[in-house]
């Protein structure tokens, strides 16, 4: 379960066909290009495949780990949404949302978040 509420969405067009994007995003050598920071003892990022589905959405579970990283982080859900246009370019979306952990209802408090 994520926590819509505090999502990041970030939507904008790219030059590039569909199944471009996707290899990108799917791709281990052109993804660890993409996610791995450029300064040493940087933190590292741990992705897990949640949901995939070809050439359209695609969802980790992401996770911040290493030197740089805050004691406690919590996990979140990244999610990659892509949509093919008229001009063969694509309508990228990508959702970053917080995972929150629901609470028995007799617990008497709100959803946790989930920490690492």
């Amino acid at each position: 379960m994520t926590s819509q509420e505090d999502a990041l969405v970030f939507e904008c067009a790219l030059d590039a066909p569909p199944d471009k994007v996707w290899r990108a995003l799917t791709v281990p050598d052109y993804l660890e290009r993409w996610l791995t920071p450029a300064k040493a003892g940087a933190e590292r990022i741990d992705l897990a495949v949640v949901t995939s589905e070809e050439n359209r959405s695609l969802t980790y579970r992401w996770r911040e780990s290493g030197q740089g990283a805050i004691v406690g982080t919590q996990d979140s859900m990244v999610t990659f949404e892509i949509t093919p246009m008229r001009d063969g370019g694509t309508w990228f979306r990508l959702t970053h949302a917080p995972t929150v952990i629901p609470v028995a209802a007799n617990a008497n408090q709100g959803p946790m978040r989930m920490a690492a």
